[in-house]
């Protein structure tokens, strides 16, 4: 196992779930707490997957392109997307709590890049 490649997320993760358990059990904020802790838990495990990995399964730079490009565009129909709610919102009111619009806004930006990471993959990138 080599922790050269995810030794900044190792020490990150610590920090964050040292943090977490301070707002656990210190501050008594239960819900941001246990949050924070699973956030710092999952930064650790990514840095112990990717220092299982093989060099040879490292992302290349066609890969990492296809993802800058999948990530630009699934911004901008996000944002696309969230302007279409509050103009809808505002002439005809669906009375969307923020909750609502804010998850389904989630789930279009995180299905927007699924889509255009496979759409990119097929296609290739130029």
């Amino acid at each position: 196992m080599e922790l050269k490649r995810s030794k900044w997320q190792l020490i990150v993760g610590s920090i964050i779930l040292i943090f977490g358990v301070i707002l656990f059990e210190v501050f008594d904020l239960a819900f941001l707490g246990m949050g924070i802790i699973f956030s710092g838990l999952m930064l650790i495990f990514i840095g112990i997957h990717w220092a299982r990995k093989p060099k040879t399964e490292l992302p290349d730079e066609r890969y990492m392109r296809i993802n800058e490009k999948a990530g630009f565009n699934a911004f901008w129909t996000t944002l696309g997307i969230s302007a279409v709610l509050v103009y809808i919102d505002a002439y005809f009111p669906l009375s969307l709590k923020f909750r609502e619009f804010v998850t389904l806004v989630w789930f279009v930006g995180m299905f927007s890049f699924m889509i255009y990471r496979f759409y990119y993959d097929k296609r290739g990138i130029k």
